[in-house]
C-alpha cells in the first residue's frame, strides 16, 4: 500500500510539473506576440524615456559643472603681489649675485625673466634682475633673497584682484552660455540667410569670450606669480631710483617739457641776433641812399 501511494504521488508530481511547463510556453509565446504587435509603440516611448534620461543626466552635469565654477571663482582670494630691494654687494660680485639669486628662485619653482647690468670701465657696477615666484613661497624667497647681500631698502605692494576675478569669470560663463546657444540653433539651421546670420552672432560672442578669457588669464598669472625685483649696486655705485609714481613721472615730464623749451628759446635767440645785425645794416643803407644830396 505505501508503495502504491508513493507511486500515486509521484505521478501526480510529474502531472503539475509538466502542466507548469506547458503554461509558461504558452505564456511566452501570448507576450511575444504582444511585443511583435506593439514593437512601434515601444520604440518611441523608449527613445523619449533615453531622451529624458539624457537631459536629467546633462542637467546634473551642467548643475555640477556650474557648482565645480563656483567653487573655483570663490576658493581664496586674488592678490597680486610686487617687491623691489636694494642690496649692496661687493666689489665684483654682482654677475656671481645674480646668479645665486637665480637658483634661490629656480629652488622655488619660480621663473627668471630678467636682467640689466652697467658695467662701466674702472667703476662700481650697479644693476637689476626681475623674477616671478609662486605666491606661496614669495616670503620665504623674499627673505633669502635679502640675505645675498647688505639690505638697502625695500618697496612692496599688493592688489586685490578677487571682485575684478569673480566679475570676469562671471561675464565669461555667461557669454559661453550664449555660445552653446547659438552652436545649437547653428545645427538647427536649415536655409543659408539662418547659417549666416547665427554665425555673425556667433563670432560676435566668440570674440567676446576670447577677450575675457585673456583678461582672466593675466589676472591668474599676475595673483599666481609674485615679482620680485632686485636692485643691485656695488660699493661707490650710485644707488638704482626707487619706481616713480605718476605725480613724480608727470613732473619730470613737465621739467624735461621746460628745458626743452628753453633750449629752443636759446637757439632762436643765436639765431636772430646776427639775423637782426644784418637787417639793421640794410635798412641804415636804404636810408642812407635815399637822403637828398645837398646841391
Amino acid at each position: 500500500m505505501r508503495v502504491g501511494r508513493a507511486a500515486v504521488g509521484m505521478a501526480l508530481v510529474a502531472m503539475v510539473v509538466v502542466a507548469a511547463g506547458c503554461s509558461g510556453r504558452g505564456g511566452g509565446g501570448g507576450a511575444a506576440t504582444a511585443g511583435g504587435g506593439g514593437e512601434a509603440a515601444v520604440a518611441p516611448a523608449a527613445g523619449q524615456a533615453a531622451a529624458k534620461d539624457q537631459a536629467a543626466a546633462a542637467g546634473k552635469a551642467g548643475s555640477t559643472g556650474a557648482a565645480a565654477q563656483v567653487r573655483l571663482v570663490d576658493l581664496g582670494n586674488r592678490i597680486v603681489r610686487t617687491a623691489t630691494v636694494d642690496l649692496e654687494v661687493g666689489k665684483g660680485r654682482l654677475n656671481d649675485t645674480i646668479n645665486r639669486a637665480t637658483e634661490v628662485v629656480t629652488r622655488a619653482k619660480g621663473i627668471y625673466v630678467g636682467s640689466s647690468t652697467s658695467v662701466p670701465g674702472g667703476d662700481p657696477s650697479s644693476g637689476q634682475v626681475s623674477f616671478r615666484v609662486p605666491v606661496d613661497a614669495f616670503e620665504p624667497v623674499l627673505r633669502e633673497l635679502k640675505g645675498l647681500g647688505t639690505y638697502r631698502g625695500e618697496q612692496s605692494s599688493t592688489e586685490d584682484v578677487t571682485t575684478q576675478y569673480i566679475d570676469l569669470s562671471g561675464q565669461l560663463a555667461s557669454w559661453r552660455a550664449q555660445e552653446r546657444v547659438y552652436l545649437r540653433l547653428l545645427d538647427r539651421a536649415r536655409s543659408i540667410a539662418d547659417v549666416i546670420a547665427v554665425q555673425n552672432q556667433l563670432q560676435q560672442v566668440q570674440s567676446n569670450i576670447e577677450r575675457l578669457q585673456g583678461q582672466v588669464n593675466h589676472l591668474e598669472d599676475q595673483s599666481s606669480f609674485s615679482t620680485i625685483v632686485l636692485h643691485l649696486t656695488e660699493p661707490g655705485a650710485a644707488p638704482a631710483g626707487p619706481p616713480q609714481g605718476r605725480l613724480a613721472r608727470a613732473w619730470a615730464t613737465a621739467v624735461n617739457g621746460l628745458g626743452v623749451m628753453a633750449a629752443a628759446v636759446l637757439v632762436g635767440v643765436v639765431w636772430l641776433v646776427p639775423v637782426a645785425f644784418v637787417a639793421g645794416l640794410v635798412l641804415f643803407g636804404l636810408r642812407a641812399l635815399r637822403r637828398p644830396r645837398p646841391a
